[in-house]
C-alpha cells in the first residue's frame, strides 16, 4: 500500500486535508479542524507552534491542494482503505443511550455510556464537535443534576463531570437553551463542577461565565438555593487567580451584591455572611474597592450589617470597610451614613477581637 506522504495529513484531525490552509504560524491544517480550533473552542494559539495566533486569516494552501488532489487520483485503492479504516461512530445510537438512561432506576445504574462516550472521544475534534452539536452536553448535565437531587453516588457524578470536561462545550453549546430553568439547572451543575475540579481548571475563566452568574443574582425571581449556588461558585474560583476578580467585578458585581444586602430584610445569616466574604475577596483588589465606593450605597450596606446578622459577618463587614477606609478615604461618606455609630458599638459590646481592632483602626483614623 502507498504510504501517505505526512504533510498532507492534518495535525488536529489526523487525515488527509480536505481544504488546506495556512495560518500565520506557517502551519497548514485542514480548514474545517482549524476553524473548529479557532472559533468552536476559542483557543488563539497554533496547535503545532502553541504560539499566539495574532492573524487569524486562513490563507489557502492551493499548491499542497493540487499535490493531494494528485496523489489522490493516483492512489485510489489506497484513499479507499483510508476511508474504511476510520472508525464509524454513531452519534444518534450514543444520544438515544443517554435517553434511555435518564429513565434508568435505580439512579446509580445511570451513565453507563460515560465510558464509551470518553473512550471514542480521545482528542478527536470532529466526534467532540458531533456530540455537542446532538446535545449530549445538555443531556449529561441533566443527568447529573438528577442523580445529585437524589443524593447518589458521588462517584458517578464526579465522573459524568470528568466527561463533560473532555467535551469542552462551547459557549455556543452553552447558550443554545440558554432559557431561565436552563440557567438554573447550569447554575447548579457549575457549583458540583467546580467543587470537582482542581485549580488549573478554575483559573483564568472567561467573562462570559462571570456576566451570566452576575445575571442570575440581578434576577429577582432567583430562588435563595440558586443564588447560594452562585455565591459558592464565585467563593470557589475567585481565590484562583487575579483575572477571576478583575473579571467579577467587571461583569457589575460589587454592585449586584451591594443592592442585595441593601434589602431591608436580607439578614438571612448565610447569604449575608457569604456575599461579605465575596466582596472582601474583590475588594482585596483596587477595583473591587473602587467598584464598591462608587456605588451610592457600597458602605452604608456593608456597614449596615454590622451587628445584625453574625460574628463571621462582623468581621468580613470590618474587613472590607478597613479596606476602603485605608485607601479610597472615605471617613466622610462613613459619618453620613451611621457607620461611625455601628463601629463605636461594636467595640463597646464586644466581638471577637479582630472585628474590634479593625473597628478601633477605623475609629482612629475618622478622629485625626
Amino acid at each position: 500500500m502507498e504510504e501517505v506522504p505526512p504533510f498532507f495529513i492534518c495535525p488536529i484531525s489526523l487525515h488527509i486535508m480536505k481544504d488546506p490552509v495556512t495560518v500565520s504560524t506557517g502551519v497548514t491544517y485542514d480548514r474545517e479542524s482549524i476553524h473548529r480550533w479557532i472559533s468552536l473552542y476559542g483557543h488563539s494559539t497554533c496547535p503545532v507552534t502553541q504560539q499566539p495566533l495574532i492573524d487569524r486569516t486562513l490563507t489557502p494552501n492551493s499548491t499542497l491542494l493540487r499535490l493531494i488532489q494528485s496523489w489522490r487520483a493516483e492512489n485510489p485503492s489506497t484513499t479507499e482503505l483510508l476511508a474504511t479504516q476510520t472508525p464509524a461512530f454513531d452519534v444518534s445510537a450514543v444520544i438515544e443511550e443517554l435517553k434511555e438512561e435518564a429513565n434508568t432506576r435505580p439512579p446509580v445504574a445511570r451513565f453507563k455510556s460515560l465510558p464509551k462516550i470518553k473512550a471514542l472521544i480521545g482528542e478527536d475534534d470532529a466526534i467532540r464537535y458531533e456530540l455537542e452539536q446532538a446535545g449530549a452536553v445538555s443531556m449529561i448535565s441533566s443527568l447529573v443534576l438528577q442523580t445529585q437531587l437524589n443524593h447518589d453516588s458521588r462517584e458517578t457524578i464526579e465522573y459524568a463531570i470528568h466527561v463533560l470536561c473532555i467535551l469542552k462545550p462551547s459557549t455556543e453549546a452553552l447558550k443554545k437553551h440558554w432559557n431561565y430553568r436552563a440557567k438554573i439547572e447550569s447554575t447548579h451543575l457549575l457549583k458540583l463542577v467546580f467543587k470537582a475540579v482542581d485549580e488549573v481548571h478554575k483559573s483564568d475563566l472567561p467573562s462570559d461565565l462571570f456576566d451570566g452568574l452576575a445575571e442570575i443574582l440581578k434576577d429577582q425571581n432567583t430562588n435563595r438555593a440558586t443564588t447560594m449556588a452562585v455565591l459558592s461558585i464565585l467563593l470557589e474560583v475567585l481565590p484562583c487567580g487575579r483575572k477571576n476578580r478583575v473579571r467579577v467585578v467587571e461583569a457589575g458585581t460589587v454592585a449586584v451584591l451591594v443592592e442585595l444586602l441593601a434589602e431591608g430584610e436580607n439578614n438571612d445569616r448565610k447569604r449575608c455572611e457569604a456575599m461579605l466574604v465575596v466582596l472582601d475577596c474583590l475588594c482585596s483588589r483596587a477595583e473591587g474597592r473602587l467598584a464598591l465606593v462608587s456605588h451610592p450605597a457600597g458602605i452604608a450596606a456593608v456597614a449596615g450589617k454590622l451587628l445584625k446578622v453574625s460574628n463571621a459577618a462582623n468581621d468580613r463587614a470590618t474587613k472590607v470597610l478597613l479596606m476602603v477606609c485605608r485607601f479610597c478615604g472615605v471617613v466622610e461618606e462613613m459619618l453620613v451614613v451611621g457607620a461611625v455609630t455601628r463601629l463605636c458599638m461594636l467595640v463597646q459590646v464586644g466581638s471577637n477581637g479582630k472585628a474590634k481592632e479593625r473597628a478601633k483602626e477605623m475609629l482612629e483614623r475618622i478622629c485625626e
